[in-house]
């Protein structure tokens, strides 16, 4: 059955727990099409989108070129986000389809979820780690594009509109990367010979240098 989210918002406000908020009323959250957290849309978490396409079209699934968004908008209309985690994920898949307004409200919901206590009285029991992990993972691997979930890494930064520059360091396989994200390129370093791809193109990386790539043309400073 499809619910009423306005009357619940009406009512009561914060509906983040709104299973909990059925139990009370003597209904079964399972007979309605709600969700706490993310679960289909988990798999874009975990896979990119090239491995997810590819996985369908192995079980003769068809899929529409903007499945992606289809699947977000179905999903995050039905989401009550009951877990601090679950802006994380819909935020990072947010950004993936060019929703980067409503990308940056979640992560900034996330962000700050235990300093505001957006749950009412969770953060006196004790800090949510996990988002606190998520939130530092999506801004390496949404914002600063680096795709950490297969050997070669590959990298298509997408930073905020007001971020100026990012910068951070990663182990990736034993490597130890240094980064340096403006809003054209990216600079580079690293402790061991490797490669590593921008866009469509691929790159070698010396250790011990500084390789500079203007991410936006692809092309090698």
């Amino acid at each position: 059955m499809t619910i009423d989210w306005q009357k619940y918002r009406n009512k009561y406000g914060n509906i983040y727990r709104l299973d909990r908020i059925l139990r009370a009323e003597g209904k079964l959250a399972d007979n309605y099409k709600i969700a706490k957290q993310p679960d289909l849309l988990m798999i874009f978490n975990n896979f990119n989108q090239d491995v997810v396409s590819s996985l369908l079209e192995k079980m003769n699934y068809p899929a529409s070129d903007n499945y992606v968004e289809k699947n977000f908008n179905y999903y995050f209309s039905r989401t009550s986000h009951g877990s601090t985690l679950s802006r994380v994920v819909h935020a990072s898949l947010a950004e993936n389809i060019k929703s980067s307004a409503l990308s940056w409200q979640l992560y900034q919901d996330a962000l700050f979820s235990d300093y505001q206590d957006i749950q009412g009285g969770t953060t006196l029991e004790g800090i949510h780690t996990g988002v606190m992990a998520a939130t530092l993972n999506m801004t390496i691997m949404t914002y600063g594009g680096v795709d950490i979930r297969q050997p070669l890494l590959k990298i298509n930064p997408s930073l905020p509109t007001h971020w100026q520059h990012l910068q951070f360091k990663l182990c990736h396989l034993g490597i130890n990367y240094q980064f340096f994200i403006t809003r054209e390129q990216l600079s580079i370093g690293c402790d061991q010979d490797t490669e590593i791809q921008v866009g469509e193109q691929q790159y070698r990386i010396s250790a011990g240098k500084i390789a500079n790539v203007v991410y936006k043309n692809e092309v090698v400073a």
